[in-house]
């Protein structure tokens, strides 16, 4: 089920016009961030991604900090607490991508080109556009004298595309402080209409290990055990 948001609001107006105004600099602030590799096995950039997140927050006025257990890369974390703010919505997004053969691209995956209007390089899209969007909508709010009203928290994981082995205890040590109302995950395809949407519910993921036990020979179920595993 998807609620489709078709009316313009002020803050959507405002977002539209200062895209336009500062395109130049969106995009040159995007293409930083995509030039820096992001595969979450690759520690070294993996953190420089997280600093430089961290980094563009901060510039915004974001208290930031790096959230991480035995292992983990960083969880980027931002908060912003206006007065008299009831509830409080995290917006989570990942800054890491998948696993690629540099061979296997037209071009090279860090080092961000445009052709026909669009961008290509790792994580274009898929995630680290929702960062950048995220951002750039602060930037127009602030500009438009539009106050956020209530408290805004961002959690920005790194290994999201490794499938997340770390977060669950990130989660657990950090409750508190990612307490929230409701979660926005920012990771999901645009529709084909191209309309804004929300979706209610997220699918998620899970690894099992099957150890099936069987006999050599063949068996007929009616004279053996009930319970025996059937032969596959």
């Amino acid at each position: 089920m998807a609620a489709l948001c078709h009316a313009e609001n002020a803050a959507a107006v405002a977002g539209g016009k200062w895209r336009v105004a500062h395109e130049q600099a969106i995009l040159t602030e995007f293409t930083g961030l995509l030039a820096i590799p992001n595969i979450a096995s690759d520690a070294v950039n993996i953190r420089h991604n997280a600093d430089a997140i961290s980094k563009m927050l901060e510039r915004r006025g974001v208290i930031s900090r790096l959230l991480q257990t035995a292992g983990s890369p960083p969880v980027v974390y931002g908060e912003i607490r206006p007065p008299n703010a009831l509830r409080t919505v995290v917006f989570y997004a990942h800054y890491d991508g998948q696993p690629l053969n540099p061979k296997e691209w037209a071009t090279d995956p860090w080092k961000p080109v445009t052709n026909d209007g669009r961008i290509y390089a790792r994580s274009a899209s898929d995630d680290k556009a929702a960062i950048v969007a995220l951002l750039t909508a602060l930037d127009a709010l602030k500009s438009a004298s539009i106050p956020l009203k209530q408290n805004v928290k961002f959690v920005f994981e790194g290994e999201e595309e490794a499938g997340s082995p770390h977060l669950d205890r990130i989660l657990a040590a950090h409750k508190d402080l990612l307490k929230a109302d409701v979660w926005f995950i920012c990771d999901g395809p645009v529709s084909r209409s191209r309309r804004q949407q929300i979706v209610f519910g997220a699918r998620g993921g899970r690894r099992w290990t099957l150890r099936c036990m069987v006999r050599s020979a063949s068996c007929t179920a009616g004279i053996m055990e009930i319970g025996l595993p059937i032969r596959p």
